[in-house]
């Protein structure tokens, strides 16, 4: 009889951790790999101010304007057009624009920092608020005309420009 119980419970043990790990390795293959996500051609949906420093001119304005923008990714030029074009060829990540291979792009942390690199050396730093198919949310920290965070939405460019342009 004991003999027995120790044979259905070793079994259930077996079937049991075998249900377990297929269920772990499945979760494992099917989450969306955040590079991967981010891997493709972006457009700006538009910059927005999150949070400002106590400015009453700056308070009443929810859209950042073109000069504040240009000004604060001067020094990034792949970025300037508009189209964020992030590519991972292999081990190598770079942001394309024109070519140009120079920037490359690092998820950090937790997956949720987005840094930009040129010659090794860290050019700008972006925290990802929400990345998933459709929408990437960037927060970037402003210490120009007004020191406050700024939201930069992108949209997923996809099969839909290409059924346009035809």
């Amino acid at each position: 009889m004991l003999i027995t119980k120790r044979k259905i419970l070793a079994r259930f043990n077996f079937v049991f951790l075998a249900l377990l790990l297929f269920g772990a390795s499945s979760m494992v293959m099917l989450y969306e790999n955040p590079e991967r996500l981010l891997e493709g051609e972006w457009e700006e949906q538009g910059w927005y101010f999150e949070k400002v420093e106590k400015s009453p001119t700056f308070k009443k304005q929810a859209i950042i304007h073109e000069e504040i923008k240009d000004a604060a990714i001067a020094h990034l030029p792949p970025l300037q057009d508009g189209l964020w074009h992030f590519e991972r060829m292999g081990e190598k990540n770079f942001v394309a624009h024109h070519k140009d291979k120079q920037y490359n792009w690092f998820l950090k942390g937790r997956g949720h920092i987005l840094e930009l690199r040129k010659n090794n050396e860290l050019v700008e730093s972006f925290i990802i608020q929400k990345l998933n198919k459709n929408q990437l949310v960037l927060h970037l920290n402003l210490d120009m005309q007004t020191k406050g965070i700024a939201r930069i939405v992108l949209k997923k460019e996809g099969k839909e420009k290409y059924a346009k342009e035809i």
